[in-house]
C-alpha cells in the first residue's frame, strides 16, 4: 500500500494464451535458488473483504474470489479488514456477515489467517486527534483479534498511511515522534495477547520510506524501537519498486531486525498496476520477488494485487466480477508454482466457531489512498 497508489480499475483484455506456451512462460519464470525448498510461507490477498465493501462485492464474487486464491496452493489467507461496519450506527450487519463467512471458510479450509490493520474509511471523512486515534485504534485490534484469532497480525501498517486519518496531524509533534508509536505499538500487542495469546503480531512499513529524506528517520528509529519490543514476532516491509528492494536491504544489512522474522507483507510489480501487458512480465517479477525474499530470508511473501492473477480487467458487475474469477494469468501460476515447490506449511487456526459463521452481503470500495 502507498499513499500516491491507486485503486485497480477497468484495465485491458489479456489476449488469451494458449496451454502450451502459458507453461512454458512459467517454467521460464520460476528461475529458483537451488536448495530452497520450505524456506519460506506464501500468503494471498483477499481484496473482496479488505477495507471498504461496496454492494457489488456480493457473497457470488466473494466466493469466486475466495476459490482462486485457494487454488494458489498458498498456506494463508490476507485479509485487510475495515472497521468501518463495526462503527455504523446502527452496525453494518450484513458487511460483518460476510466477513464471517469468509473467514469462516478460509479456516475450513486449513489455511492460516494473516489479518492487517486497515483502520476505518470513515476516518477518512471525518478525521479525529491523535489522542483518540490511539485509543480507538487499541479498541478496533482488541475487538478484531477477538472475534477472529487470526493467526498474524499486522496491528501498524506504513505509517504516513494514517495521516489522512488524523485531524491534528500537520499541527501535533507527537504524529511524528518514533517513541510515540513504538508505546502505541506495544499496546497494541498486548490488546492482541490479552484476546488472542496464539496470535502472532507484526508490524509492516513501506519501504521506500526507508530512503525518503521526509521519513527515513521516523522509519528508522521506530524500526529499531519495535525490533526489541517483547510480543513482536515479524516486521514486514511493503515493495513495490526495485528502489524499495535496495531500501528495504541497506535497512536489514545496516541494523538487522532484532531478531525478529523478517516479511515481505506487501508485494507488487509496481504500485500501479497497469494492462494486459504487465501479463509476462509480472510473472518475471514474481519469481524475482521471490528470489530477493531468499536473499533477504523473509519468512513470508503476500502479493498485493492478486485480482490480477485472475484478470487486468474489471467492472461493477458482479456476473462479470465472479467469472473473470475462473481465468488464470501467467502471474498466477508462477505464484502456484513457488507455493507449491518452496511453500512451508502453515496450519490453520481451530478456535474459530462454526456457529460464528453468517452468511451475507459483501463488498469493498476499492483501496483507500492518502
Amino acid at each position: 500500500m502507498r499513499d500516491v497508489r491507486v485503486v485497480i480499475g477497468a484495465l485491458a483484455v489479456l489476449v488469451l494464451i494458449s496451454t502450451g506456451m502459458l507453461f512454458g512462460m512459467v517454467q521460464q519464470a520460476v528461475a529458483l535458488p537451488s536448495g530452497s525448498s520450505g524456506t519460506m510461507t506464501f500468503g494471498v490477498m483477499d481484496s473482496r473483504i479488505s477495507y471498504g465493501i461496496p454492494s457489488y462485492d456480493n457473497l457470488q464474487v466473494q466466493d469466486a474470489d475466495l476459490s482462486m486464491l485457494l487454488s494458489t496452493d498458498a498456506s494463508c489467507i490476507a485479509a485487510h479488514i475495515g472497521y468501518a461496519p463495526w462503527l455504523s450506527r446502527p452496525v453494518d450487519s450484513s458487511s460483518i456477515s460476510l466477513v464471517n463467512n469468509v473467514i469462516g471458510q478460509i479456516k475450513g479450509a486449513g489455511k492460516c489467517l494473516v489479518m492487517a490493520d486497515a483502520s476505518s474509511e470513515s476516518y477518512r471523512t471525518s478525521p479525529i486527534p491523535w489522542a483518540q486515534f490511539k485509543t480507538a485504534w487499541v479498541q478496533r485490534v482488541a475487538t478484531l483479534a477477538r472475534l477472529y484469532h487470526p493467526n498474524y497480525y499486522v496491528v501498524v501498517k506504513e505509517l504516513r498511511w494514517y495521516g489522512p486519518m488524523i485531524s491534528d496531524a500537520a499541527t501535533n509533534p507527537q504524529v511524528l515522534s518514533a517513541s510515540q508509536w513504538v508505546a502505541l505499538t506495544a499496546a497494541l500487542v498486548a490488546a492482541v495477547h490479552a484476546v488472542s495469546p496464539n496470535t502472532k503480531v507484526g508490524v509492516s512499513v513501506d519501504a521506500n520510506s526507508l530512503s525518503s529524506p521526509q521519513y527515513q528517520s521516523l522509519y528508522t528509529r521506530y524500526l529499531l524501537g519495535v525490533s526489541h519490543l517483547r510480543g513482536l514476532s515479524f516486521i514486514g516491509f511493503d515493495i513495490y519498486e526495485t528502489s524499495d528492494q535496495t531500501a528495504t536491504q541497506s535497512y536489514l544489512a545496516q541494523h538487522g531486525s532484532g531478531g525478529k522474522d523478517v516479511w515481505i507483507s506487501e508485494a507488487w510489480s509496481s504500485p500501479t498496476p497497469g494492462t494486459s501487458a504487465d501479463a509476462g512480465s509480472d510473472a518475471q517479477w514474481m519469481s524475482q520477488i521471490y528470489q530477493f525474499g531468499t536473499q533477504i530470508h523473509a519468512k513470508f511473501l503476500i502479493p498485493f494485487y492478486t485480482d490480477l492473477f485472475s484478470s487486468y480487467t474489471w467492472d461493477t458487475n458482479p456476473t462479470d466480477i465472479a467469472a473473470n474469477y475462473a481465468n488464470r494469468q501467467p502471474v498466477f501460476y508462477t505464484y502456484q508454482s513457488l507455493a507449491q515447490l518452496h511453500g512451508t506449511p502453515q496450519p490453520g487456526l481451530s478456535t474459530y466457531a462454526a456457529s460464528q459463521v453468517a452468511m451475507g452481503a459483501v463488498a469493498r470500495e476499492g483501496r483507500p489512498q492518502a
